[in-house]
């Protein structure tokens, strides 16, 4: 019996698609695109947060030492802070060799500079958020003249961060919308044309999920055929944009693995097959409790 059910559900969605061909294509067509602007706007703002908390991260604050200061001692505390992902310590003549390879100074005039520089340590911090307590914190040690970074860039970086979490949840939240809107106007259309179909299947005594399912499937299938082709398109170009940055724009980064890659177009169509699927629900609902 259950065979039986299955086998009539999948009969008549194989039907339905084929009887309103040029509806399911367009549905499709519809979906597509739906999927590949969610799923590009996605993308952008996945890299875009990536970019952000990377130069976020990078952020080091210089802890600068008095000349009588214990080095070890006050790294040790530093390293010791679970706020902390690593120290370096930078010496003197480090420091200026450094100093004077950024500005081009050779080294036969460094020499007559002498060691302006004091000694330094390096602290990189796990989390961005934390760069302004961390560098109070270290400021406040013995041995320590002051402990710098970058704070206006790193701050702006890290509110940016935050900035496109919050509004790509709010877009994305939006873009899904409008393509469940896109699935149920359509899903509609297909139940108007087979309005008296649905209507001598209740006249039977057909249950409302056995009418819903046929109609549930299509939807289904509309969503993964078009969640498959915006999931090609994109990676497709994703692949060629990274190829693009990396022989003309080196310094900017993007997420690039066959792993994200691979996640990345199962999403989109398990997006599509969830919008479709919802769309087709919620259609179908709003038919039958109008009859």
């Amino acid at each position: 019996m259950a065979h039986s059910g299955l086998e009539f559900i999948l009969t008549e969605t194989w039907t339905a698609i084929r009887r309103n061909l040029l509806v399911t294509l367009a549905a499709i067509g519809n979906m597509a695109v739906s999927v590949t602007i969610l799923g590009a706007f996605a993308l952008g703002a996945i890299n875009l947060d990536y970019l952000a908390s990377l130069q976020a991260k990078s952020a080091v604050i210089s802890v600068y030492l008095e000349d009588d200061a214990d080095a070890g001692a006050v790294e040790a505390k530093l390293y010791g802070d679970l706020r902390v992902k690593e120290t370096e310590f930078v010496s003197k003549q480090q420091a200026l060799q450094e100093w004077g390879a950024m500005t081009g100074v050779p080294p036969e005039k460094l020499q007559i500079i002498g060691d302006p520089l004091p000694d330094l340590i390096r602290v990189r911090v796990v989390n961005p958020d934390d760069l302004a307590a961390v560098a109070e914190f270290a400021a406040q040690l013995e041995g320590v003249s002051e402990a710098p970074y970058n704070q206006p860039v790193t701050e702006k970086l890290v509110t940016l961060s935050h900035t496109i979490k919050v509004s790509g949840l709010v877009l994305g939240i939006l873009l899904v919308a409008g393509t469940m809107l896109i699935v149920s106007t359509t899903i509609r259309l297909t139940i108007y044309a087979r309005r008296r179909e649905v209507r001598i299947m209740q006249l039977v005594g057909a249950t409302d999920w056995f009418i819903r399912a046929p109609l549930l499937c299509e939807g289904a299938f509309q969503g993964i055929v078009g969640g498959l082709l915006a999931s090609l398109f994109l990676v497709v170009s994703y692949v060629s944009l990274h190829s693009f940055l990396r022989e003309t724009l080196e310094f900017i980064r993007i997420i690039y693995s066959g792993q994200f890659l691979t996640v990345f177009a199962l999403g989109l169509i398990l997006a599509g097959a969830l919008f479709g699927t919802a769309g087709a629900l919620l259609s179908t609902n709003r038919y039958l409790a109008k009859t």
